[in-house]
């Protein structure tokens, strides 16, 4: 089959489509696109950033890091870090879809646009530069407007303070700290996990003296089981046993409890009797008020004479003398 000068141009066309579009779709439409070169003076840290890192404003992309130096004063020793950037036209406008692109980088910077170090991911630790207006932050240029390509001012971030607080930060005393930490944690485990041991073996011998005791004490409460069913046996034989002495003897008792009522009977008629015969102006109280009177008189006679007997010795032989 011959080849036609036709075929050949056709394939090499098409190949070349497919390039331009491969290219387009990787990324390629800055090589269509115009780009504005600015460039960015740091004086602090700039840890994170590094060339092929994202330019925005306001979150969304513009351009990428161009390059990264360091400057450093020869006298003072002071070092700068110029960041260039490049950034695209056609996606940051003025006044709206059809307003002038981003052109004239002196007259935004003028206006207030502003550079900051952002921080992308907190585990990698990679940063990128975010653009914004800022107008009441006053403009400071660290190259002094000198060369070519125009400066965009930087405006320190919490993020700087945040970085140059982590450097400053004594890693290796935190890390001594946190090992001495971890030891003294490690230590405190073990004796915790020996104090638990100790313990749970203590409670194996507690359980083992309690089982003895609870079975001694079962012992115990069947034996005073045993003894206090005997005792209520007896207690139930000593009651029947009094019931029936009580039942015998009740008849006997009975004729007892009749003859002290008669007896008691019989002794309150003999008072009621003795009080009649007793009472004023019965003739037996006057008898013996009368027979009182004479005992008296009698008694009376009687001291007198043991009187006179004291005296006169011999008057029951001579009788009683007169007295002179």
């Amino acid at each position: 089959m011959k080849t036609t000068p036709l075929l050949i141009g056709t394939f090499v066309l098409a190949a070349m489509a497919l390039i331009v579009a491969g290219v387009i779709a990787l990324g390629g439409q800055g090589l269509f696109t115009k780009q504005i070169k600015a460039v960015v003076y740091f004086d602090g840290n700039v840890r994170g950033l590094y060339v092929g890192a994202p330019v925005t404003f306001r979150g969304v992309k513009i351009g990428d890091v161009e390059n990264i130096g360091i400057e450093v004063d020869p006298k003072t020793l002071a070092a700068r870090i110029p960041v260039g950037l490049s950034l695209g036209t056609g996606t940051l406008r003025m006044g709206g879809p059809d307003g002038p692109r981003l052109s004239d980088v002196p007259d935004l910077v003028r206006r207030g646009l502003r550079a900051r170090l952002i921080l992308q991911s907190v585990v990698t630790g990679q940063t990128a530069i975010d653009l914004d207006f800022k107008p009441d932050t006053p403009l400071h240029l660290l190259g002094g407007a000198q060369g070519a390509t125009p400066e965009i001012p930087a405006i320190h971030d919490k993020l700087d303070a945040l970085l140059e607080q982590l450097s400053n930060l004594p890693l290796s005393d935190l890390v001594n700290d946190v090992r001495q930490t971890m030891d003294s944690l490690d230590r405190t485990l073990k004796a915790t996990q020996l104090a638990v041991s100790s313990a749970s073996v203590q409670l194996e011998a507690t359980g083992v003296q309690a089982s003895r005791t609870l079975a001694i004490g079962a012992q115990a409460m069947q034996a005073l089981q045993t003894q206090s069913a005997t005792t209520l046996a007896s207690i139930q034989r000593l009651s029947d046993t009094s019931r029936d002495v009580v039942l015998q003897t009740q008849p006997e008792l009975v004729r007892t409890l009749q003859g002290t009522r008669e007896a008691a009977q019989a002794a309150q008629a003999a008072m009621a009797n003795l009080a009649e015969l007793s009472a004023p102006g019965t003739p037996l109280r006057a008898d013996m008020e009368l027979a009182m009177r004479d005992i008296s008189q009698a008694a009376r006679s009687l001291r007198a004479f043991s009187e006179q007997l004291e005296r006169q010795p011999n008057a029951l032989l001579f009788g009683k003398r007169e007295s002179p």
